[in-house]
Parts: C-alpha cells; sequence; structure tokens
C-alpha cells in the first residue's frame, strides 16, 4: 500500500438538472454501493465528483449523499464547477452539461495510480473491483470491458442491500454493449470502443500525456472518448479487454446519449451516398464522407449546434495515427480547468490521506 497517493481513482460528473425523474436517487446509490465495494475489497482508492454548472434553484447532489465512513481506504471529493466555465461553449443555452470537459476537471485533479472514468449511475461488477485489487495493473495499459444496460426500478435500488441489487443486475436482461468490429474502409486500428466512456481505465501518467478528454468549442465534444483510446494507443498504450464477467451495469432510462443523436443529409449528399452504396464502393464512400464532412450530426435539445461526421470527426484522425501519424492534441497544458480555483469539498477522508498529511506536517 501506497500511503502516499491511492492506487485507483474513479471520476464522476453530473448535474442536477432533472436528467431523468429518479436522477439523483440514482447517482446517491451508485456512489454509496462503489464506496462499498472498494471498501471491502480494502483498495486504497479515491471517488471524484464534479458537479457542473449546478442550476441556482436545486440543491447540489454532493450534499444529498448517504453518510460516507471516515478513515477507511476509500476517499471522497466533491468539485464544484461554476456557470462561467460552461458558458463559453456553443450550445450551453440548450444543454447545462458537458461530459467531457465535467470528466476532465476530475481526471486531471486525481490522485490515483490509475484513473477512469465513470458514468455517475453505473455500477461495476466484483469482477472488475477483484482484477484492480490485485494491483497488477501495467502502466502501459488501458482496460476495456462491456457495459451491459438493464430495467433498474428506483425500487430496487431502495429497498435491495448491495449483494442482492448486484446479483440482481446480474440476472436481469440486458443490452451488452461488447465490442464491434470496425467497418473494413476504416483502416483504423480494432479497438474495443463501444460505450468506452463509461470504463476507461489507464494509467495517470497516461491521461495526463493524453491531456484527457479531447475537447471542440461545442457542448458535445462528440467521439472524445473514441477518440482517446486511439490517441493512446498511438502514444504507447494497448489495450486489454478484460474478461466477460468484469462489467459495468447501468439502468436503461429514455435520454440515454446515443439514441439522441440523428443524420443530416442534403439532397445530393444523400444521392451520391446512394449510388456508392449501390455499387459497393465502401471505400470511396469513406473518403468521399471524410473529405466533404457528412452527413453531419444533430443531437436532441442541442438544435443550435451540427456536429461534424463520425468519418471527419474520428475515423480521419484515426487512420492518420494507425499509420504512424503521431497525434496531435488539442487541450491545452492547462487541461481540465488545473489553473481554475474551483470549490473542492472533502467528502470522506481516507486513511492513506490522513496518513499522507501527518507525515507532511
Amino acid at each position: 500500500m501506497n500511503a502516499a497517493r491511492p492506487y485507483v481513482s474513479f471520476v464522476s460528473y453530473f448535474r442536477n438538472d432533472g436528467y431523468t425523474s429518479d436522477f439523483d436517487l440514482r447517482v446517491r446509490r451508485a456512489t454509496s454501493f462503489l464506496v462499498r465495494q472498494l471498501q471491502r475489497a480494502e483498495i486504497d482508492s479515491e471517488i471524484i465528483l464534479v458537479e457542473w454548472n449546478p442550476p441556482n434553484d436545486r440543491p447540489l447532489i454532493i450534499e444529498s449523499l448517504d453518510p460516507l465512513p471516515q478513515g477507511d481506504c476509500v476517499q471522497v471529493r466533491g468539485i464544484v464547477v461554476g456557470r462561467e466555465h460552461h458558458e463559453r461553449f456553443i450550445g450551453s443555452q440548450e444543454s447545462g452539461m458537458n461530459p467531457a470537459a465535467a470528466a476532465n476537471v476530475g481526471l486531471r485533479r486525481a490522485k490515483g495510480r490509475f484513473v477512469s472514468p465513470k458514468a455517475s449511475d453505473t455500477y461495476l461488477s466484483n469482477e472488475i473491483i477483484a482484477t484492480i485489487a490485485r494491483q497488477d495493473l501495467h502502466e502501459n495499459a488501458l482496460y476495456r470491458c462491456d457495459r451491459c444496460d438493464v430495467v433498474l426500478s428506483p425500487t430496487l435500488l431502495r429497498n435491495l442491500g448491495d449483494d442482492a441489487l448486484l446479483a440482481r443486475l446480474e440476472s436481469l436482461d440486458s443490452t451488452r454493449y461488447s465490442h464491434i468490429p470496425n467497418p473494413p474502409q476504416w483502416y483504423i486500428r480494432e479497438l474495443h470502443t463501444n460505450a468506452c466512456g463509461d470504463f476507461l481505465l489507464m494509467s495517470r501518467t497516461m491521461w495526463h500525456t493524453v491531456r484527457g478528454f479531447p475537447l471542440d468549442n461545442t457542448v458535445l465534444s462528440l467521439d472524445c472518448d473514441s477518440l482517446i483510446m486511439h490517441a493512446a494507443v498511438a502514444l504507447g498504450s494497448h489495450e486489454i479487454r478484460l474478461p466477460p464477467a468484469c462489467r459495468i451495469f447501468k439502468g436503461r432510462h429514455d435520454r440515454l446519449f446515443s439514441n439522441r443523436i440523428s443524420h443530416v443529409w442534403t439532397p445530393l449528399q444523400s444521392k451520391v451516398d446512394k449510388v456508392m452504396t449501390n455499387f459497393r464502393w465502401w471505400r470511396l464512400q469513406q473518403i468521399a464522407r471524410s473529405a466533404f464532412d457528412y452527413p453531419k450530426r444533430k443531437v436532441a435539445g442541442v438544435e443550435s449546434v451540427l456536429a461534424p461526421s463520425i468519418e471527419r470527426n474520428f475515423v480521419k484522425p484515426a487512420e492518420q495515427w494507425a499509420h504512424g501519424v503521431r497525434p496531435q492534441l488539442n487541450q491545452p497544458e492547462n487541461w481540465g480547468l488545473a489553473d481554475q480555483p474551483l470549490e473542492e469539498r472533502l467528502l470522506c477522508r481516507a486513511r492513506w490521506s490522513v496518513a499522507n498529511a501527518s507525515a507532511a506536517a
């Protein structure tokens, strides 16, 4: 055990804006569940909760968490990011959340030797925790696993204990987001990018090397999780896919981000693309979509932003990196608002932190 630094950090991010009708319950239960999992495994760890652009008329979620035990192996920190940091993004008047920017705030401040973002309402299987508890993770590895979406009612969250809840999650019918092979016309590395933003475990050193998730000037930053995987591998990391029993469970809801994306075509683009499909000119189709940036993408609820095509935004740089071009990182040295005095709250102090503070004194 390293008394000065936790072995692993998990970074979650959220906004108390009624994203789902029971969102605060989802976050509270998933957070306390993770704390107890890490405690049982005796992993020196920390959980960072980033409250992004909190509404003035609602309480902070970090103020409504269940009581957390002090002096154990898990430390929980809350970081509040004010509205002024959100308003600089295009689309900020339509969406109060920027998941990539919020995650970067926590990733930059994480102290763990290994760090992963984690959607705030998800649950990790015990097999993931056991893998981390062995403390034999590789510094240059990028760890991935599948996400399983299930129907999870508020009643289950309120009434079931941890063991019973996890057993129910494992027994429910689920939609599994496993690895999807790349289309053959995409000349990129074969990585497990499907739902990768929910679990992407890398060393703290690698997160700082890639400077967190790549951001654009909008609240969307589409493809940022897939881009970070390909950039990390291009910079020396290698992917390790955890066994099937290592899973993330997420309760379904009607606002899942992937379900809100639609494609925008002009009549000419649609006509030309259909011709190439009919002739099975797949590679030419890929080149055309990348060169002329179509079809654009729109996210429901953020109508002012027309995002680039996946071929231009993701496939093009991933192809270049796969063929030896070094990634050009778009994040500044102060990525994650490192130079900003953000409000931080220590919600639960771990013994490794107490020992470190005593040594410094």
